[in-house]
């Protein structure tokens, strides 16, 4: 009787492993089945930066569920934190899945207009010391109506200071037009004489 059971723990084990290594094949169908999704999936990726994944997620998910039910796609978004991974966007129709990644494609695009349109910016501009005074005006009648009109700040070195260095700040194209109001005040005096 003892012949018959083996209370060898190694015996055992090793009978264990043989019969871990031999696994039963997929059937027929199975193999067929997942080597037809492989051949039709169609793959495309999208590079964009990490700060803009939840362009593509939106609220609660919102985005990539609509774009994959619209376009009947699969999109992986990779992980908060991840460093240069693309997204994925996997499906059956290759008209569907390029549809796809052209909506993503422009997400991304409107949402780094979008950025770049609402985030401050300084510009320098040169103008000569001699001019400061008369650019800004007696109690800043001059610059007044250009810093109101256009919700910018503008920066002029101090009495002490040498430099012909004018700071702007704010929005870009606001920024654009105070530097062409500022030149355009600039050439209605003359020139300076050093």
């Amino acid at each position: 009787m003892s012949s018959l059971l083996n209370n060898n723990p190694f015996e055992r084990r090793q009978v264990m492993k043989v019969n871990q290594e031999k696994s039963r094949p997929l059937p027929p169908w199975m193999s067929r089945m997942r080597a037809q999704w492989v051949e039709e999936t169609v793959s495309e990726t999208v590079k964009a930066d990490n700060c803009l994944f939840g362009v593509i997620i939106g609220p609660g998910g919102s985005t990539m569920k609509e774009l994959q039910v619209k376009y009947n796609i699969r999109v992986l978004v990779p992980r908060k934190g991840s460093k240069d991974e693309p997204i994925i966007v996997e499906g059956k129709d290759k008209t569907l899945v390029k549809d796809a990644v052209l909506r993503i494609k422009a997400l991304i695009a409107e949402e780094k207009e979008r950025r770049r349109v609402t985030t401050p910016v300084s510009q320098t501009l040169c103008i000569p010391k001699a001019l400061h005074g008369k650019v800004i005006g007696l109690k800043g009648q001059n610059i007044r109506p250009v810093t109101q009109a256009l919700k910018i700040k503008i920066k002029f070195p101090n009495k002490n200071d040498n430099s012909d260095e004018v700071t702007l700040t704010g929005l870009p194209d606001q920024v654009d037009q105070g530097i062409s109001r500022l030149l355009n005040l600039v050439t209605r005096f003359p020139p300076c004489r050093a």
